[in-house]
């Protein structure tokens, strides 16, 4: 009992903790706790001396944790988690009587996909949740987690914080779709059709390479890249009318062929799948609302 009552063990000190080692900076700590700078530094000034070890060492315009605070992370993560949940009033979430705005980053090709049936229920009057889609680019849509502007994010995602969850929703590939009255090939295309067109290609940070154009350099040639756009669902209404080529996600693609009478083809070269992913911030593992999105998330996914 002494160690519950212990005065020096102070839960807004793990919260500083948590921030400067999300953060690894003493003012965006400062932010995003709303606090000033000092209130931070003295914080940091108590647990110092409380575990006896500098904890976090500046190295340019970086607080960079010790040895000794790596170790410290995972468990008073822990503790910081089982407090905020045991603390919450949300004790039960029931879609159908509470009211409730999400929001969600995920490429418009996702949107089209996965949210289809959520959406549906809402418009539907069967759920009283509202949804809210954003597009972010990765860096955004991680910082967006962390400061709680962000319920969910949804993609490939192969670099996450060690303070994010994430569950893999299904795998995906990638196929080509073209207008076939504009572009006169018949799947499967081979590759010397593949690369003798202009491709229109999607990119989420609006270059003009990706990794399909790595797999062509491996095989010794490449393509010419016309345009790129970071809105997928562009893409398919600007093959109807212009003889291109484009690489989409394999369910988009179908989708797109099937409401619009494009073609698709495998492409000529192999790349493998890939996994699909939502990612979210640990401190919203134990919501009951925010569990009710996940597990909607993921029957979703199961029916592709």
């Amino acid at each position: 009992m002494k160690a519950i009552h212990n005065p020096a063990l102070d839960l807004n000190l793990i919260k500083v903790f948590d921030a400067l080692l999300e953060t690894r900076n003493v003012s965006r700590a400062a932010e995003a706790l709303g606090v000033s700078q000092s209130a931070v530094s003295h914080a940091l000034a108590r647990l110092r001396t409380l575990v006896g070890d500098p904890l976090f060492v500046r190295t340019g315009n970086r607080m960079e944790p010790t040895p000794r605070a790596q170790r410290l992370a995972e468990p008073l993560r822990d503790l910081l988690v089982g407090a905020t949940r045991a603390l919450s009033a949300e004790e039960d979430f029931d879609p159908q009587r509470e009211e409730r705005n999400f929001t969600i980053s995920t490429p418009d090709s996702m949107q089209a996909v996965l949210l289809t049936g959520i959406l549906r229920d809402a418009a539907e009057g069967d759920l009283r949740v509202s949804v809210s889609l954003l597009s972010l680019d990765p860096d955004a849509m991680l910082n967006a987690l962390d400061d709680g502007t962000l319920d969910l994010a949804i993609g490939y995602l192969p670099e996450v914080r060690r303070w994010h969850d994430r569950r893999v929703l299904y795998r995906e590939t990638h196929v080509c779709l073209f207008n076939p009255a504009l572009v006169p090939v018949t799947p499967p295309i081979g590759l010397e059709d593949y690369t003798r067109y202009p491709h229109l290609m999607p990119s989420l940070r609006g270059g003009l390479t990706s990794f399909i154009d790595d797999e062509l350099a491996a095989l010794g040639t490449g393509r010419r890249v016309a345009a790129s756009t970071t809105q997928f669902l562009a893409i398919p209404m600007i093959l109807t009318q212009a003889p291109m080529l484009t690489s989409l996600p394999a369910r988009l693609a179908q989708l797109c062929a099937d409401a619009l009478g494009l073609a698709i083809s495998p492409l000529p070269f192999d790349i493998g799948d890939y996994e699909v992913s939502m990612i979210w911030h640990r401190r919203n593992t134990g919501s009951p609302s925010h569990g009710w999105l996940r597990q909607r998330m993921a029957e979703e996914a199961a029916k592709l």
